[in-house]
């Protein structure tokens, strides 16, 4: 789980700006905050081949937080950045930050079977031989949302042939596994496991209107997604396939959202998940890093990426009231000092791609449905 801010107790919901009080919870505008956040993205976060790099320390210097970049090169690029600049750039109409993103997957992060390594390093020379279930779908995801937007025939192409590879290794029983690890075991091994945060419903659904052979996948998949949730709202972390029983019921918030935006896809008018994220965020007024099953707060700090994704499953619940206020939180993290070195950026102790993406997708997303 990334960290956040330690908070103590209820946190006040601050309207002062750098200006003084504001009329609305932000220091600048959702639209404002979206281009600084990707301009630092593009001009700090960057390597130079092009991908987008993971994460560094924070630290202060006199009055100002700044970051090493060689401690940032050194972080390397995971799959999990790629597949979220891509959904980013088709949403944004980025064609050649899209463009750049898809270069660097393919001519640096492809493994042996057609799928993505999970980190390789800025320049692609250091690999981990494994991939991500999640990973590979966001990036098949956007190249058929790419294709379908700019007509570019070559995208869905590299889409299909992805998606060939997702079937043949990463699909066992027409049910998603978390992961092929291709280096350590001699032979490939897929994973018995799948975390249900992983579920990539909206691909799912791409995929198997293109293909009918995807459509049972879908099904059951999802039908694992939806069983997986425990009585608060909340989901377990992952189905273990050999025991035949779902585990972990103190999953962190990041993957509780994503299990909620995907299952939100299935439901029928009826979000359990919710419920239980409107009281306890009316209870509290902040959001933490993990809750236990029960939906008791465990890990009290709050993240950016956290805000970014509540934010962005209220929304897409239909909930605006809730969303612009967990919008409100989220722009808390932003940097918006224009004269600090991490001007835009979404940080507090360390820095993470992760929660830049997230909280530009949240922005992109609202900045186009409702500004």
């Amino acid at each position: 789980m990334r960290r956040g801010r330690l908070v103590a107790g209820l946190v006040l919901l601050s309207l002062v700006g750098v200006g003084g009080l504001m009329a609305f919870p932000w220091a600048i505008s959702p639209s404002k905050a979206e281009e600084l956040a990707k301009r630092f993205v593009l001009d700090r976060m960057s390597g130079p081949n092009g991908g987008i790099l993971t994460n560094c320390k924070v630290r202060r210097l006199l009055l100002f937080p700044i970051f090493d970049p060689a401690d940032l090169l050194a972080s390397g690029v995971l799959s999990e950045t790629i597949g979220l600049a891509m959904q980013y750039a088709v949403l944004a109409d980025d064609r050649p930050f899209f463009d750049k993103q898809l270069q660097f997957a393919r001519q640096k992060m492809l493994g042996p079977q057609g799928l993505f390594y999970w980190k390789v390093s800025y320049d692609g020379e250091l690999v981990a031989g494994t991939s991500a279930v999640i990973d590979d779908l966001r990036i098949v995801g956007a190249a058929l949302q790419a294709a379908e937007k700019w007509g570019d025939a070559a995208y869905r192409s590299f889409a299909d042939d992805i998606a060939g590879n997702i079937w043949q290794y990463e699909v066992v029983g027409g049910v998603l596994r978390d992961f092929l690890n291709w280096r350590d075991y001699g032979d490939p091994v897929v994973a018995d496991t799948l975390q249900l945060s992983y579920i990539e419903i909206p691909t799912l659904r791409a995929l198997a209107k293109r293909a009918p052979e995807w459509q049972p996948i879908l099904e059951q998949t999802g039908r694992i997604l939806l069983a997986g949730r425990m009585a608060s709202g909340l989901f377990y972390e992952n189905y273990n396939f050999a025991e035949k029983r779902y585990m972990g019921d103190q999953q962190n918030m990041i993957n509780q959202l994503y299990c909620a935006l995907f299952a939100a896809e299935l439901e029928q008018g009826d979000h359990p998940f919710a419920e239980w994220l409107r009281n306890r965020f009316a209870a509290d007024g902040v959001l933490y890093a993990q809750y236990d099953g029960s939906g008791q707060p465990l890990q009290f700090f709050e993240s950016t990426s956290v805000y970014a994704l509540a934010a962005r499953y209220a929304f897409r619940i239909g909930d605006r009231a809730l969303g612009e206020s967990l919008l409100a939180k989220l722009l808390e993290f932003q940097n918006v000092n224009p004269i600090s070195p991490m001007y835009g950026g979404f940080s507090d102790d360390e820095v993470y791609s992760f929660d830049n993406l997230e909280a530009l997708l949240t922005l992109r997303r609202y900045n186009a449905e409702y500004r």
